[in-house]
């Protein structure tokens, strides 16, 4: 953790700032360990000060302060506040230990605006600057930790399919052949009850003769880290176009992969991807690829158009090439990779043969 400490007083000094202000979310769970209640001022003020010169500061809830095992933080100063109570008092006593009353600090884009109002307010003196180039970098390069937690997270989603691949058949309920697969995951080790693509709402529906599912399970987890891989399962023999969409999306799949390697700006990749799809007569309408980890949504890396940055040796992202075959019906292969010192390593078994049950 005093790594990670030291890797956010890098990158905020390298954007001339005095410091970061971190709160509820993946950042705040990536330096200190703990996992704040979701949302922001007015329901809860969790904020951790992380100066350039000086100590953290974190600033909670007395309920959290009971949850979290703030003896192993380091993190010397923890001042807290009771529910219901303003907590003005202590965010100021916090800025004012951390030497941000009148220094420009780093805040992450979606911070709330009743935080915003709250620290201006508290400290009207400090001045606040987006620091997306900050946050963007801090938990992009997972360490051996973290990629083992992802690799499981792959390895429950291999899982899954397997288990896909048993249950699903023409009159079997959306909520049913979700709910096993759901339950093969956790067998492996996921540590989430979430499935999404073709499985969003479990409800009653019973899958038809010939439907295309979209088994995209993004929300499988391990020690709080979520892996993203999806595969279709075709509901008896797939048309002829069809199997000529799933052909382009492997072709796609494999220039993809091999466009992998550290320095390569990531746009290229997606470029790559993208002209694969083109050659077939089809357009790659998403980003190819997007960062993995303890955000609930993409994150850094985005291989996507325009972003240059250089991809690095321990990233991990998805590689999610295809097309829509008709509405809100993908035909996508998607992989988790993680970036090694001359390409990428799929961190998913599972075959990406096209599957007919």
């Amino acid at each position: 953790m005093r790594d990670r400490f030291e890797r956010a007083r890098q990158l905020a000094a390298e954007s001339d700032l005095a410091g970061l202000y971190v709160t509820a979310g993946a950042n705040f769970r990536w330096l200190t360990g703990e996992a704040a209640h979701p949302g922001g001022w007015p329901l809860w003020l969790s904020a951790l000060l992380v100066p350039v010169a000086g100590e953290p500061v974190l600033v909670v809830s007395e309920m959290h302060a009971r949850i979290f095992e703030l003896d192993r933080l380091p993190v010397p100063t923890v001042l807290t506040y009771v529910d219901g109570q303003d907590p003005t008092e202590a965010l100021r006593s916090a800025c004012r230990a951390a030497g941000f009353e009148r220094e420009t600090v780093g805040v992450e884009d979606a911070l709330w605006f009743g935080d915003v109002d709250l620290l201006t307010t508290a400290v009207p003196t400090v001045r606040l600057q987006r620091a997306s180039a900050v946050f963007d970098r801090l938990r992009a390069i997972k360490d051996a930790a973290e990629i083992e937690h992802l690799r499981r997270a792959a390895a429950a989603h291999d899982a899954g399919y397997r288990r896909a691949a048993e249950v699903l058949r023409p009159g079997v309920t959306v909520a049913e052949a979700g709910t096993e697969i759901v339950r093969a995951m956790i067998d492996a080790g996921s540590e989430g009850l979430e499935i999404a693509g073709s499985f969003h709402r479990l409800t009653d529906r019973r899958f038809t003769p010939g439907e295309i599912v979209d088994v995209d399970l993004f929300p499988g987890a391990h020690g709080g880290y979520r892996a993203d891989t999806a595969r279709n399962v075709f509901l008896g023999e797939p048309s002829a176009e069809a199997r000529r969409l799933y052909g382009a999306t492997l072709r796609a799949y494999d220039a993809s992969i091999a466009a992998v390697r550290p320095g390569v700006g990531a746009d290229s990749i997606h470029r790559t991807c993208a002209a694969a799809m083109a050659d077939a007569g089809y357009e790659q309408v998403w980003k190819v690829g997007h960062g993995v980890g303890l955000g609930e949504a993409h994150e850094p890396p985005l291989l996507q158009l325009g972003n240059e940055d250089p991809i690095e040796e321990g990233m991990v992202f998805t590689i999610d090439p295809g097309a829509f075959f008709a509405r809100d019906t993908p035909i996508h292969v998607e992989d988790t990779v993680v970036v090694t010192a001359t390409g990428c390593e799929a961190l998913n078994t599972f075959s990406r043969d096209l599957l007919v049950v």
